[in-house]
């Protein structure tokens, strides 16, 4: 199917964009990827391989004034994603925005309050679009295990990366790049809000580079997650129903259920993973969540997180770090 040109102005090319925004943006049919913006020289010559006849700007802004550019990826680090969020739904652009919506609640509250009609705006809460995580909540609400009791998460990286990353003013710690996606997953999961929170965080090579977050749902389920970057790498959620329990494995590639004989695999999950087999980093969801992305700007229905989610995530974020006596 021939699709009218979508132009994509993608703000930020750190070493993620690089590999995965980028590239997935090129592989969508009809989507033209015009301009580029990182203020580093580095990142605009890895953006001068991959997408020769895209303008190099240094300022997000700059891309924002252009009359080539329809709808905007901004990948930039944390810290300036509130400001250009901002800047893009006044320019009337569409916006992926990665997560986390914004580093305070202040600016995290006018991002989600400047959604405008017509204007697609969406987080960049990827993790929903991974193949195990799509299934399991398929199973979740086709009530497989029952009734929710528990939920149990695990997300460690080993390692902060960018220098950005080692200080919560500039958007690290691991509440904001790794417990951001668990707190949404939570809420999309089990389709219900958080009530409480409590939390502890520790601070040993860098600021919040470890925490240990509970949450209470609205309807009493209790949710009990570590981050860290201070640990081996896994990503785990286990949900405990009153017949049986559902457990995802992203890095393990496996989705399992007890005290049920439902069917678990599908034949999309079965190519997924014969697709993965050998291939440690292949992970399919920031290109399905993209996808989806451009999807919805060309009129289709998809189910995209929105600003409001991304406030959401931000509010336990800042709860968890005001109950563990850090802000």
């Amino acid at each position: 199917m021939a699709y009218a040109p979508l132009r994509v102005g993608v703000i930020g090319c750190g070493a993620i964009a690089a590999a995965v925004h980028v590239p997935a943006l090129r592989r969508i049919p009809g989507v033209r990827i015009t301009a580029v913006a990182d203020p580093a020289a580095q990142a605009r010559e890895r953006a001068a391989r991959l997408v020769p006849a895209a303008a190099l700007v240094e300022d997000g802004e700059e891309v924002l004034a252009r009359d080539d550019v329809d709808a905007v990826v901004v990948t930039a680090p944390s810290g300036l994603h509130g400001r250009l969020a901002l800047a893009a739904l006044g320019a009337g652009r569409h916006l992926y925005l990665e997560k986390p919506i914004a580093t305070t609640l202040e600016e995290g509250r006018r991002v989600a309050a400047a959604a405008r009609d017509g204007v697609v705006a969406t987080v960049g809460f990827n993790w929903r679009f991974q193949p195990l995580v799509a299934r399991a909540r398929a199973l979740l609400r086709a009530g497989a295990i029952g009734e929710a009791r528990a939920v149990w998460s695990v997300f460690c990286e080993p390692g902060h990366g960018p220098e950005w990353k080692r200080e919560r003013a500039s958007g690290g710690g691991v509440l904001l790049d790794l417990g951001s996606h668990h707190f949404d997953l939570v809420r999309w999961l089990l389709g219900t809000d958080v009530e409480q929170v409590e939390a502890t965080l520790r601070s040993e090579e860098t600021e919040h580079d470890s925490a240990s977050v509970r949450l209470v749902l609205a309807d009493g389920t209790v949710a009990s997650s570590f981050f860290s970057f201070r640990a081996g790498a896994i990503d785990t959620v286990e949900v405990l129903g009153d017949r049986g329990t559902l457990r995802v494995d992203r890095y393990g590639r496996t989705l399992s259920l007890s005290g049920t004989r439902r069917r678990v695999l599908t034949a999309d999950l079965v190519r997924w993973r014969a697709q993965a087999l050998g291939r440690r980093s292949f992970e399919p969801s920031w290109a399905r969540s993209l996808r989806a992305f451009v999807d919805a700007v060309r009129g289709k229905t998809t189910e995209l997180a929105t600003l409001d989610d991304g406030l959401r995530s931000l509010e336990i974020v800042a709860a968890a770090e005001s109950a563990a006596g850090a802000g």
